[in-house]
């Protein structure tokens, strides 16, 4: 059975850390039964991020993970990173945390509630003109020059290991759903947001390790037609990087991806469905005003990308085989992830 990127003992460092830290409490694991029975599943779950550990979005558990990592070793004293957004605001809150400096790299025509969010962090913000691209390269030039620790969820050429880091501090999400969701059956499909592909490569590597070979949930990457670089990557059959245009998913507007998550995904990705504005609109309506006596879910267009994706894959004629073939084989109980809430609450 493949494990994935990560070896048992990765694995059980993760989970030490997070069990030793009784105050990182799990997201919920929501259920919409309301929502899955008018798109003609048995059940739709979704792991809602827009609370984890005080922020409003998933970043901080790979980024907690990481850091610790560097402090155990004695490495860390000012951290950098680029971002949209969400991993900046979670590295700014562990640096501050920790006791650490941190600077912050953002492109300049990135939302101002996202930039001034982290600055109420304490971090040093660098806007940057051009794309998020541009802005992680800036910033890897100008920390290898100050002597920067570098927290960057994604990697290049001799600068893996503390992306692979927070790879590994994401699979605990999954750990925690699985516990959410047992004793009751496994989703036979996970829907699981692309962006430079740390998380779904996060997610990609926990199934593989999980589940024995013919078992393993179908597994959807979601990603913005604006910038769909996973999609285009597992299409080439390697990294590809894409021109990012425009759209409301702001933190999966990545051109480029992390070339470290691609083996999992190419080992364990069913299908890639990229969605447009219009999509991931409607998956925040159906979200935060549900059927029925569905719970409410605070999602942002990045967060609602997963349920958008599986709309689509649910509707589209391109994907009719492949529904019928999992669905036969695994069910059709889903997982997907809301990974960030409303950007208003950063205000």
């Amino acid at each position: 059975m493949s494990h994935g990127l990560f070896t048992d003992a990765e694995y059980a460092d993760v989970r030490q850390f997070f069990e030793s830290h009784p105050e990182l409490q799990p997201t919920p694991l929501v259920g919409l039964p309301a929502l899955a029975s008018s798109l003609g599943l048995d059940g739709l779950l979704v792991k809602d991020e827009s609370t984890r550990f005080g922020m409003n979005a998933f970043k901080i558990a790979g980024v907690a993970y990481a850091v610790d990592r560097l402090v155990r070793g004695g490495d860390a004293r000012v951290l950098a990173c680029a971002t949209e957004g969400n991993h900046g605001r979670a590295v700014a809150r562990v640096a501050r945390e920790r006791g650490l400096r941190a600077v912050v790299y953002m492109r300049e025509s990135a939302a101002s509630s996202r930039i001034d969010a982290i600055g109420r962090e304490g971090a040093e913000v660098v806007l940057v003109a051009g794309t998020y691209d541009d802005a992680v390269r800036r910033m890897a030039e100008e920390a290898g020059r100050s002597g920067f620790t570098i927290v960057s969820d994604t990697s290049w050429n001799g600068y893996e290991a503390i992306p692979r880091a927070i790879m590994a501090g994401y699979t605990w999400l999954m750990t925690e759903a699985a516990r959410q969701w047992a004793p009751g059956p496994a989703p036979g499909v996970v829907v699981v947001q692309a962006g430079v592909g740390g998380l779904a490569g996060a997610v990609a590597s926990w199934l593989l390790a999980a589940f024995p070979a013919g078992r393993k949930p179908y597994l959807i990457c979601a990603e913005p037609v604006a910038a769909s670089c996973v999609g285009a990557s597992l299409a080439a059959g390697r990294p590809t990087a894409v021109t990012p245009g425009d759209t409301a998913m702001a933190g999966l507007r990545c051109g480029e991806m992390s070339p470290i998550a691609f083996p999992a995904l190419a080992e364990a990705v069913d299908a890639s469905v990229a969605v447009d504005d219009r999509r991931a609109d409607a998956a925040i309506e159906r979200l935060a005003h549900p059927l029925g006596g569905d719970p409410s879910i605070d999602a942002g267009p990045s967060g609602a990308c997963g349920v958008a994706a599986l709309v689509a894959w649910l509707t589209g004629r391109r994907y009719t085989d492949d529904r019928a073939r999992a669905f036969a084989a695994l069910g059709s109980r889903v997982l997907a992830i809301n990974t960030e809430g409303s950007p208003a609450r950063l205000r």
